[in-house]
């Protein structure tokens, strides 16, 4: 374990012939989904385990709530276990929060990936106990995911980094700042407000995602997090991929980036748009909580992390 220079903490880089657990927290999954993520955890020299029991379909979900979070709080628990991926989101990750105890797990950090509805998780962890965790893809995505992102993803956990780039976007907003990036899905974290889980927002570098929304909702949400005071005092603000917006029959007016623009041109901080980070192929893993610098320019917006 190891603190960078923010004093965040980062879990121990993974040595070959560890051992990484998938867990579906959420959304009900067949074992059958996880297996091409079993064969790419083995071919990259680690051993990977599954529980089948974490595999039981009760309703939507993968699994009753007492069930998902024994089995998630096992492997948060034991040592052996040096890494979880999330199998997949949806919805459910919620109903397990207030049940896992994170005492032993802070003591002696381990990875954990994931993205979507696993954004309460890493916030959660990031703010509370102030540890790294990894917006990456699940093994849900694995087969959709492009070989070269999900070796950067391996590569993380083995600490190895990569400077993530995005062509120059019209709606950038050009400068430079430097600060720990937070962030993930913007549904989950307009989900989060008011509880104690958004602390690690203030100050931070923001990134947001999104999937199948209407654009009249994703305009309330950034609306209501902006008077909430959320996007006031950020570094930096790093959107991605906000796929498949809905529209309704009478149009909404303006694209995605169009509203979100609108609503943080009036802060002076450095501003991004299509990163390739959300529900997109190309879902490149970011370290949340670690220490970046964001250079917004007329030719390229790049995130490179401070060691």
């Amino acid at each position: 374990m190891t603190i960078n220079n923010l004093n965040s903490i980062v879990p121990p880089k993974l040595m070959k012939g560890d051992c990484i657990e998938i867990i579906a927290s959420a959304k009900a999954i067949a074992l059958s989904d996880v297996d091409d993520a079993v064969s790419l955890i083995e071919q990259h020299g680690f051993i990977a385990k599954v529980n089948p029991k974490n595999f039981d379909k009760h309703h939507v979900f993968a699994g009753p709530i007492s069930q998902r979070v024994k089995i998630l709080q096992d492997a948060l628990d034991n040592d052996e276990i040096k890494a979880v991926f999330f199998a997949r989101g949806g919805y459910g990750t919620i109903q397990l929060i207030d049940y896992l105890d994170f005492r032993k797990f802070s003591e002696k950090p381990k990875w954990l990936v994931g993205f979507s509805d696993i954004t309460i998780i890493l916030t959660h962890v990031k703010t509370h106990f102030n540890i790294q965790t990894i917006h990456g893809p699940m093994p849900y995505n694995f087969k959709s995911t492009n070989e070269h992102t999900l070796n950067r993803l391996f590569d993380l956990i083995q600490g190895n980094y990569h400077s993530i780039e995005a062509p120059f976007f019209t709606l950038n907003k050009l400068g430079l700042c430097k600060g720990e990036v937070v962030g993930g899905n913007l549904s989950i974290l307009h989900s989060m407000m008011g509880s104690k889980d958004v602390g690690a927002i203030n100050g931070s570098i923001l990134f947001l995602e999104d999937v199948d929304e209407y654009l009249y909702h994703l305009e309330r949400m950034l609306y209501a997090m902006d008077r909430s005071g959320l996007l006031k005092d950020l570094k930096g603000l790093i959107i991605g991929q906000m796929t498949g917006m809905l529209d309704n029959k009478d149009p909404f007016g303006k694209t995605p980036y169009q509203l979100i623009y609108d609503i943080v041109k009036k802060y002076n901080y450095p501003i991004c748009f299509n990163f390739s980070i959300g529900h997109v192929a190309e879902n490149q893993p970011i370290i949340v909580g670690a220490e970046i610098e964001l250079d917004v320019n007329k030719d390229v917006s790049k995130i490179t992390y401070v060691l």
